[in-house]
């Protein structure tokens, strides 16, 4: 049996759940309940009942309500669609405790800290809210501050939650696809990390480094001196919400379009750590042009395996290469029971078949990954959460992007990031004069291989290979004899490769660059390294 030391809230947690049309879940737990809180009649759908009783229960189930949001691997489309509307947003808490918190934190007033320090705030959030103030050289600075006590609360919260997770998978069995134990684990990790602010400075400061001597990009100063786990001390910067250019701007919209699209795909594909909140009120954009982030406490990245992937599902979506898709999505998923995978490559292909019948300029990238989460969900396949936060990330930049620029032409746009990004990839110590050379060479010989191979092939096979030994000294025959059958095995496995490349070109399977199948050019690679090695082997024996 379960126990919770905070009595008080644990009842006031199952008694707001009771009211709002949850008590047939909360009968099936097991618990000596001491009062009962009668339902009240609600014309309110299931997911807006949920919402509702998140709302009343304060920050802690709402930051938790907004991690569900994501999980579309897992929760209905009605719940997960509901809970994105939940708000952050509560009033603000006096500048006597702000105070308090900065003495607390840094270890002196603000008087001696700052410069000036304004007493109003300018946001205010369930974790913190936010000042003006300037240094004593009279830099601009904004300041971050931690509610005071959200961290108690937030971590009995935790306790409880953690318990009623542990309870429902022991007594309502249907709940254990959903893995609440395992929500509740990941959501401790992600608010654990958002009450410590100076991750989200070092956060700020890892961004700036990946776009430094990037003119397109300014990042706001951060002074570690001046922050700590419940303060924050960053530059202020002034300039326009992207949200705020007006039709009359439209050249400039289209313009700030494209750089915001290209300044995202860096961060995905390229440094594997993004801006996981780019909502309008955390961009602007300065005066000289360049597009100003704000809030890195929501920051998402990808390790090495899943930024491969991505560009793999990246690239199979730009080449409409369906097998392709599909396994880069499995690649990224957690497969915990075996699936028919025939099945699911066909109903992604009907959803990507049709898909791409729209106009090239509606094409959505975010869309095809929310879709191929869906359909994952039928066979149950559960995806990594920072693959979830990226396609909720990649929604809102689509969704910014197309309010700049409404034809913005997506594939368009990325086509040509996507083909450096692959030679990049395949060839990072290149230049750019070798890496045509090699593609030239590369379709010559893709040209000449096939037919090559398919005439050494029937040579083979109508008459046969022919080996003459001779040898002068008895006791050597043997090493003669293995060095030919090692070269006769090396020779059938480069036939072998050959062969297998030949087929790969002629069906087109696997990603392909310029209408040429890259696992056939691959292996044509292999094969002329092998061939070479084995000719050379016989040349310096002298022995041609």
């Amino acid at each position: 049996m379960e126990t919770f030391k905070n009595i008080g809230r644990f009842e006031e947690i199952l008694g707001v759940f009771i009211r709002y049309g949850f008590g047939y879940l909360v009968d099936r737990l097991n618990l000596p309940l001491k009062k009962r809180h009668p339902p009240e009649e609600h014309r309110l759908s299931r997911a807006e009942r949920l919402r509702t009783a998140f709302e009343e229960l304060g920050p802690t189930f709402v930051k938790f309500g907004q991690l569900l949001s994501l999980r579309i691997d897992l929760l209905p489309d009605d719940v997960t669609t509901e809970l994105k509307k939940l708000q952050d947003a509560v009033p603000p808490f006096p500048v006597k405790e702000v105070k308090a918190v900065i003495i607390e934190e840094l270890g002196a007033p603000v008087e001696e800290l700052y410069g000036t320090f304004s007493e109003e705030p300018l946001a205010a959030a369930s974790i913190g809210q936010v000042h003006r103030a300037t240094l004593k050289d009279g830099t601009e600075v904004i300041v971050k501050v931690q509610r005071p006590g959200i961290e108690e609360t937030i971590r009995e919260d935790l306790r409880i939650m953690a318990g009623l997770a542990r309870l429902l998978e022991r007594y309502v069995h249907e709940s254990r696809r959903f893995d609440p134990v395992g929500l509740v684990e990941e959501f401790e990790r992600v608010i654990t990390r958002e009450l410590d602010f100076t991750l989200e400075g070092r956060n700020g400061e890892r961004f700036k480094r990946n776009f430094e001597g990037d003119e397109r990009v300014h990042v706001p100063e951060v002074y570690m001196e001046l922050t700590g786990k419940k303060v924050l001390t960053t530059a202020f910067s002034s300039g326009r919400k992207i949200s705020e250019f007006t039709a009359a701007e439209t050249t400039y919209r289209q313009e700030l379009a494209r750089r915001v699209n290209a300044i995202f795909l860096k961060q995905i594909h390229e440094d594997g750590f993004f801006h996981a909140d780019p909502h309008p009120g955390n961009i602007f954009v300065m005066e000289d042009g360049s597009i100003c982030f704000h809030d890195f406490g929501i920051v998402g990245e990808l390790d090495g395996k899943t930024m491969e992937d991505l560009a793999d599902l990246f690239f199979a979506f730009i080449e409409r290469d369906m097998d392709g898709i599909a396994d880069a999505y499995t690649s990224m998923g957690m497969i915990d029971v075996e699936i028919d995978r025939e099945a699911f490559k066909r109903d992604i292909g009907d959803f990507i078949g049709a898909y791409y019948t729209r106009s090239m300029k509606e094409f959505s990238f975010a869309e095809v990954m929310r879709n191929l989460i869906l359909i994952g969900k039928q066979y149950n396949i559960k995806v990594k959460r920072e693959f979830l936060l990226l396609g909720k990330t990649l929604m809102t930049v689509e969704s910014l992007v197309r309010s700049l620029d409404p034809e913005f032409n997506l594939i368009e746009n990325i086509r040509p990031y996507a083909t450096t990004l692959l030679l990049r990839r395949f060839a990072p110590k290149m230049s750019r004069s070798d890496i045509y050379k090699a593609l030239r060479d590369l379709n010559r010989l893709s040209k000449t291989l096939p037919s090559d191979a398919v005439r050494f092939i029937k040579n083979i096979s109508e008459k046969g290979l022919e080996l003459k030994l001779k040898h002068e000294k008895l006791e050597s025959i043997e090493a003669h004899i293995d060095k030919a059958s090692n070269r006769l095995s090396f020779s059938l496995i480069i036939a072998a490769i050959i062969v297998g490349s030949s087929i790969i070109m002629q069906i087109h399977i696997g990603p392909s660059y310029d209408g040429i199948p890259l696992l056939g050019m691959a292996g044509y690679i292999v094969a002329l390294v092998l061939g070479l090695r084995l000719v050379w082997s016989i040349y310096r024996s002298g022995r041609l």
